[in-house]
């Protein structure tokens, strides 16, 4: 009897990983959707190349590529680890998929605050906070901290230390270290504005939505202030904000980032902001 794909994350792969919940959630994703693709609840007989295929043609179709790749990703990585596990005896040769490097876009400080205008309108109570409070809150630190949204929501209040708030290893990408960073006043008096009698070990941002529900949320603040709020214009492009502002001011956003390949770096820095110099600047005019 074959294995479904869900069984094998969730009774070997997750533990024997280590997963963190946000990983385990995106590979639930890509299980869903290929379940969905088939009609059925997929198993690993369904990790052949053909299969594979046009799964992934359709969803590049239906999604975005990067979203292709990243389904591409973890399969890859599920049937690897059946074959060494022994639950399946044939090897992945799934199709490349090539996604393009787009120009990374950041909001301009002007568009940073009509963004925290429009969540200052919330109305919505969220675990007692009032929602405008909260998604202020939340925006301003992740605009201080350049942090990703996994960390933030995270967060607890043992972490908040006066002007600095340190994001611990576990809820970060990688789960290697912490990181300590500075916050600024208003985003601190912004936090302590919601604090109301929680404790060390409460939650700062408490959620009782779904997940996928906070990135719609911040979709319906976005429109409301009149931004574009497709898939790349979420936390990640308050992350690219932050990014860009810093190397402008002459910091290294490579640090600021945690990353260890400056490449990694180049796909936040929007050039509007950091602006190389122009080719017309330098070359001979001729007319």
């Amino acid at each position: 009897m074959t294995h479904t794909l869900r069984s094998v994350l969730h009774d070997l792969y997750v533990p024997l990983r280590s997963l963190c919940p946000r990983s385990v959630e995106n590979y639930e994703f890509t299980i869903r959707a290929f379940s969905t693709f088939l009609g059925r609840e997929a198993t690993l007989d369904d990790l052949d190349e053909l299969t594979v295929a046009r799964y992934l043609t359709n969803r590049a179709k239906e999604r975005a590529v990067a979203t292709a790749a990243k389904d591409r990703a973890q399969l890859r990585a599920l049937h690897e680890f059946s074959v060494r596990r022994k639950l399946c005896d044939h090897w992945p040769q799934y199709p490349p998929i090539r996604v393009p490097d787009r120009v990374p876009e950041a909001w301009f400080s002007g568009e940073m605050q009509r963004l925290l205008d429009s969540a200052g309108q919330e109305k919505t109570v969220l675990d007692g906070i009032p929602g405008g409070l909260w998604w202020r809150a939340l925006l301003l630190l992740a605009y201080d901290t350049a942090e990703r949204a996994t960390a933030l929501t995270s967060l607890r209040w043992r972490s908040v230390r006066g002007s600095a708030v340190l994001f611990v290893a576990e809820d970060r990408k990688g789960r290697r270290r912490d990181i300590l960073r500075e916050i600024g006043e208003d985003t601190l008096a912004a936090i302590e504005a919601i604090r109301g009698d929680r404790g060390p070990d409460d939650l700062v941002f408490p959620w009782p939505r779904t997940r996928t529900y906070l990135w719609r949320r911040l979709e319906i603040i976005l429109e409301r202030a009149g931004l574009p709020h497709g898939r790349r214009d979420k936390f990640h492009r308050i992350r690219r904000t932050t990014a860009s502002y810093y190397e402008a001011a002459g910091g290294s956003a490579q640090r600021l980032l945690d990353h260890s390949d400056p490449a990694t770096t180049r796909k936040y820095i929007d050039p509007r902001i950091v602006r190389p110099q122009a080719a017309p600047e330098l070359i001979p005019r001729v007319s």
